[in-house]
């Protein structure tokens, strides 16, 4: 029998966001694609905890490397505008020079150990910078404290999983990066100069890459993004009213919720719920079949809220070279219709790439296209069949990553 391909994942955060529920997809294909993987998280003890306890499982082995809060970031998250600065700061200039944790402690964790491939996660640019280490670090052993190396190492490929832009955010083609993202340009071409092989989440983002960054085009490619299993969710709910649900931030700049919200006034006879960050305040005696609550919500409260409802909603931004959000993806083992509303620059863009999958409802972010949208979701509640498309299956998703 041959031997499993040995994967070291290499994943640094301050936060649980989206980017690491997307990452969290291809971390559990890898075990059922074959593959052997060990993990190396870098972040705060919240971050590495949310890690062990969601993904610790589809790992032979999981590595911490902490991080701290220094007195600063505490300092300036009393105040708006230097909360703005110091992420700036943190992201874009300190990560760049300073590494937030220890690379004597990373080669202690690698001392001894052999990987063909280290797949490293990015943003954010200390979690590329992770990668690279790692990489060096299982090329050149002999430089590891108490390791006797008989034969020279086999080569170790870098695979970089993007997940999201460091330069092109909020633009709708690369002829409008502004000018004051300098540092975000050239920190993303050194993160890219990093990679053997450099695979993006979308199509769209891979082609605008490939254009930015020439030079490093011939090693960009991009996969789909897979699902998540909902363990909650064994059923269409099936309630007494039929339950629609929105989940996610919908900030005024980023997506136009306005549509959607003039047609819930032609379904008084279903229910809607609303969660996320807005600035948008919207008075609820205006809605009376919304359930709307402003404010960001922990993770396992948002699933349970997802598995209450019999058909969820997901809003495309209006700005930006933006693919649908990720939920949309996460959403697919979901028992249920899941109905995109598509808007932006590049809406028959995704429009065309989200068809082929068989698995969502796709309607345009104008009242009267959400509301055809919404009745074919309603009409579909009785006979709906779930079926998750091949291409999302995780095993399938990894093999591509790492093999494609």
């Amino acid at each position: 029998m041959a031997e499993k391909k040995k994967v070291l994942v290499c994943y640094a955060t301050r936060q649980i966001d989206s980017n690491l529920m997307m990452s969290g997809t291809l971390f559990r294909g890898l075990q059922p694609a074959g593959y052997d993987a060990e993990a190396v998280i870098c972040g705060p003890k919240h971050v590495t905890d949310f890690f062990q306890e969601r993904y610790g499982a589809a790992f032979r082995a999981v590595h911490i490397l902490p991080t701290s809060s220094g007195w600063l970031e505490y300092f300036c998250a009393r105040f708006a505008i230097l909360k703005l600065l110091y992420s700036f700061y943190i992201h874009f200039v300190k990560d760049g020079l300073w590494r937030p944790y220890a690379r004597r402690k990373l080669r202690q964790l690698l001392a001894g150990k052999r990987f063909e491939t280290v797949l490293s996660f990015v943003p954010p640019i200390f979690s590329g910078r992770l990668g690279r280490d790692a990489r060096e670090i299982l090329t050149h052993p002999a430089k590891n404290a108490n390791t006797l190396i008989s034969m020279p190492p086999p080569p170790v490929r870098l695979i970089q999983f993007w997940t999201d832009p460091l330069s092109i955010g909020a633009c709708n083609d690369i002829t409008q990066i502004p000018k004051r993202r300098l540092l975000h340009r050239f920190w993303e071409s050194r993160m890219l100069s990093y990679a053997d092989k450099i695979v993006f989440c979308y199509p769209l983002l891979c082609e605008m890459e490939g254009r930015l960054h020439p030079h490093y085009a011939a090693k960009m490619s991009w996969s789909d993004v897979g699902y998540i299993e909902h363990v909650q969710d064994a059923f269409v709910p099936h309630n007494v009213r039929i339950t629609l649900g929105l989940f996610g931030a919908y900030q005024r700049k980023v997506r136009n919720i306005a549509p959607l919200l003039s047609a819930i006034r032609h379904f008084q006879n279903l229910r809607f719920i609303l969660r996320g960050d807005s600035d948008l305040v919207i008075q609820a005696e205006e809605y009376p079949n919304l359930d709307v609550q402003p404010g960001r919500l922990p993770v396992a409260e948002v699933e349970a809220l997802e598995a209450q409802c019999d058909i969820l909603l997901c809003l495309g931004g209006h700005s930006g070279v933006t693919h649908p959000a990720g939920k949309l993806f996460y959403y697919a083992s979901y028992h249920k219709p899941i109905l995109y509303i598509g808007d932006g620059v590049h809406n028959d863009y995704f429009k065309t790439y989200l068809k082929p999958f068989g698995r969502y409802l796709i309607c345009d972010n104008n009242e009267a296209s959400i509301c055809r949208g919404i009745e074919a979701a309603v009409a579909a509640l009785p006979t709906y069949h779930h079926q998750i498309p091949e291409r999302m299956h995780l095993d399938v998703i990894a093999r591509k990553v790492i093999e494609g």
